[in-house]
């Protein structure tokens, strides 16, 4: 039976603003709002686009400030490259309302008893400790007299928002770096890639809504808390091989959104006409890219031959569809872009893809790793929720 504080599938229905807001059992809210992040998170690389490739970058000459003689906001004089850049700027409070009210839509669900002011201040700062908790000790004294966040069965979505969050002030001061060093391509890597892991945890964070929620978890072979899990605490056959073409994948995406952000850093769009670029040779770092993309690709396809033939948990068929067509989508256009002259509205075709990309790649690899152990199987099935 589930315990007083288990929320029960359809039954919860807010009855005022802040229950809506922040409710106290799961509702559908939540998963919009983990939605509402992965966009987001996709928007802010489709916005650093087009400030890139329409020469806006040093827009704002400065950071914090947008003007080296103290002005916060962009100008007249500026023009349209001060506007762009400007835009983009505040485009990171949105960002900040979007997970602010992502996090506080799953607070009450990890957390139903009401938290202490400095419980809820270690969260903050350190996130949610696992449910492995041991009993007994020096942690369960300072729980037991609300010192610090209380342990709860959904841990690991309070501690991905909560990252979530912490990357937004982070990737605002790589951005700002980024203009003190007049857009030097590393800096403008580091800024991608940073997106691109807010987007997977995006994508991460989104997976577990769903296998917890939203029913996924029948797909995925496992069974809600408090039911009977028989195998589950098993993982499928030749489970080593999909664990091992998890990892793989993780590799793979990493190295090749690296080299995409190097080939970029080769070509012509600097963001601003005086930025200096890499030294390489821009064809050979393209094909670098490509060729990482074509193995990845190829990982992908073994993945779905071993899926049919070792009969792994139906769900990966759709994330193997997800996957296989945006790389479909990206393979046009980048081979489109690179055979015409990198025009600005391919390559930001190219951007918004490889947003997607992310979301797709994080939903696959993580269902690869948490269903392919046997430790991870069993604590997601004890956190999916009953009906």
């Amino acid at each position: 039976m589930p315990t007083p504080h288990t929320p029960t599938a359809g039954t919860y229905q807010p009855t005022t603003l802040g229950e809506h807001l922040i409710p106290r059992h799961y509702t559908r809210w939540i998963k919009k709002t983990a939605w509402a992040v992965a966009i987001a998170n996709i928007v802010l690389i489709i916005s650093g686009g087009i400030v890139r490739l329409t020469g806006s970058g040093l827009g704002c000459d400065a950071w914090p400030r947008c003007t080296s003689d103290g002005s916060w906001t962009t100008t007249p004089e500026m023009g349209i490259h001060g506007m762009v850049e400007f835009g983009n700027r505040l485009l990171t409070f949105v960002l900040v309302a979007v997970t602010v009210i992502a996090f506080l839509a799953v607070l009450g669900v990890v957390f139903p008893k009401r938290l202490s002011p400095i419980s809820f201040l270690w969260g903050l700062l350190v996130g949610a400790r696992p449910e492995a908790y041991k009993a007994g000790g020096l942690g369960a004294w300072l729980e037991s007299r609300g010192l610090v966040a209380p342990r709860s069965r959904y841990s690991d979505l309070f501690n991905l928002t909560l990252l979530l969050l912490w990357g937004i002030p982070v990737q605002a001061v790589v951005g700002g770096i980024s203009v003190w060093l007049r857009l030097n391509p590393w800096m403008i890597t580091a800024h991608y890639m940073l997106s691109a892991l807010m987007i997977m945890l995006a994508g991460i964070y989104l997976n577990r809504v769903y296998r917890y929620f939203e029913g996924t978890a029948a797909r995925e072979g496992l069974s809600p808390a408090g039911q009977s899990r028989g195998e589950d605490a098993y993982a499928p056959a030749s489970a080593h091989l999909m664990r091992a073409l998890g990892w793989i994948g993780v590799v793979l995406v990493v190295a090749l959104m690296f080299m995409g952000t190097v080939t970029t850093g080769t070509g012509p769009h600097a963001g601003d006409a005086e930025t200096h670029r890499h030294a390489f040779n821009p064809v050979w770092a393209t094909r670098m890219h490509g060729t990482l993309v074509w193995v990845y690709c190829a990982s992908v396809l073994g993945f779905f031959v071993l899926w049919k033939q070792k009969g792994w948990a139906p769900i990966f068929g759709k994330s193997l569809v997800f996957v296989l067509v945006v790389l479909g989508y990206q393979a046009v256009v980048g081979y489109t872009q690179y055979f015409n002259g990198l025009p600005i509205w391919l390559v930001e075709m190219h951007l918004i893809g490889s947003g997607i990309f992310a979301l797709a790649a994080s939903s696959l690899f993580e269902r690869q790793l948490v269903l392919s152990s046997p430790a991870a199987r069993e604590k997601a099935a004890g956190r999916v929720l009953t009906s």
